[in-house]
């Protein structure tokens, strides 16, 4: 689907699988349990959308912007994000594992009990987000910065990360995470 506006869809527990949207406008609309997974989603915006537990597993986002927009417990596994923008969205349990994501913006998102498990990461910020118990376990993270963002009960291992910037109470609150004991 080629530039199209789709304003207030309801598709629930459907299967959309290999979906192409590009230089589309999605706004106000339900997927819900939705079968998207294998899809290509570029230079489009999702705004206030409702993708409660959908499947988006092995889909391609490149230059989409997702506001205001509901993805809790999504499967996003296996997936590649680039040049992605999500803004003031819930992705509380949402699946990332063995995903790719790269140039992206977490700003102000509820992103609670994450998964990212051996995924890739560069170039990545989550800016003001709350990854409260959020797991970056067996993964690669190059040049992440949490800027402003709950890191409490977070999960991640010593050999994931390189080049990540974090603040000084993030700093401090990880050495704990790692065992580092601070003696001044």
């Amino acid at each position: 689907m080629e530039e199209a506006l789709i304003v207030g869809a309801t598709v629930e527990d459907a299967k959309l699988e290999k979906l192409t949207l590009e230089e589309c406008v999605v706004e106000n609309s339900s997927f819900t349990g939705t079968n998207i997974a294998e899809s290509n989603i570029q230079d489009s915006i999702l705004e206030k959308c409702m993708f409660t537990g959908t499947s988006f597993y092995e889909a391609e986002f490149t230059r989409v912007l997702i506001k205001t927009t509901r993805l809790q417990g999504a499967t996003l596994a296996e997936s590649v994000l680039h040049d992605v923008h999500v803004v003031s969205s819930k992705l509380d349990g949402a699946n990332f594992r063995f995903s790719k994501l790269a140039d992206v913006l977490f700003d102000k998102c509820e992103m609670v009990g994450c998964d990212f498990l051996g995924a890739t990461l560069e170039n990545v910020e989550f800016r003001n987000c709350n990854l409260e118990d959020a797991q970056f376990i067996s993964g690669k993270l190059d040049g992440v910065q949490f800027p402003g963002s709950n890191l409490e009960n977070i999960k991640i291992d010593k050999t994931s990360i390189e080049n990540v910037t974090v603040t000084t109470g993030q700093a401090l609150y990880l050495s704990g995470v790692f065992g580092l004991n601070i003696k001044d």
